[in-house]
């Protein structure tokens, strides 16, 4: 007879039964995996997601309160790691405007791998060191291509407000850049 997952679950919690986690990832990892490669049509990135799920599933075993059926719940949390991904692959490609803008002087260094590693830090820092609404507005037109009509309806504020922000993101950025041109 197969042990029900809430009695995994809960050995896990309680008791930090690997063979439990084991036990569940063997059961939905094979659905999982299918589901992540139906959507990412790549099985490396597959794989990564869903090793981010049941890594995730490990750490949190201790405060998870699951409501629904354990399936269910991997399947949601499957999902939001892939669109996590897309965020981020779309965040990288982003990015690359700002890299277009840079002067063709700056591409013909003799080592354009190492230039293009510290500009991408760079632009990194400045968007982490960024105010939280500023950063907010910054990711949600570079990652989510949103107008600013609909950054403003989604953050709340005026579209004003979001375009200035978005000006004072991009001078940042390129105040952080001025030494490569």
């Amino acid at each position: 007879m197969q042990v029900p997952d809430t009695a995994l679950l809960e050995r896990m919690r309680a008791y930090d039964d690997k063979a439990a986690f084991d036990e569940l990832y063997r059961r939905y990892w094979e659905q999982l995996y299918i589901a992540a490669y139906a959507r990412l049509q790549n099985d490396a990135d597959a794989k990564d997601c869903l090793q981010e799920v049941f890594v995730s599933l490990w750490r949190k075993r201790r405060e998870l309160q699951i409501r629904e059926q354990l399936p269910a719940y991997l399947h949601v949390a499957l999902k939001y790691r892939i669109l996590n991904h897309f965020r981020s692959h779309q965040h990288y490609q982003k990015h690359l405007d700002i890299f277009a803008a840079l002067p063709p002087a700056v591409l013909t260094r003799t080592d354009d791998r190492l230039v293009m590693a510290e500009i991408q830090q760079l632009i990194a820092a400045a968007v982490a060191d960024m105010p939280e609404k500023m950063q907010q507005v910054y990711l949600l037109s570079r990652q989510d291509n949103l107008s600013v009509r609909e950054m403003a309806a989604q953050l709340g504020i005026s579209e004003q407000t979001v375009k200035n922000q978005l000006s004072n993101a991009l001078k940042r950025l390129r105040d952080r850049l001025a030494a490569y041109k």
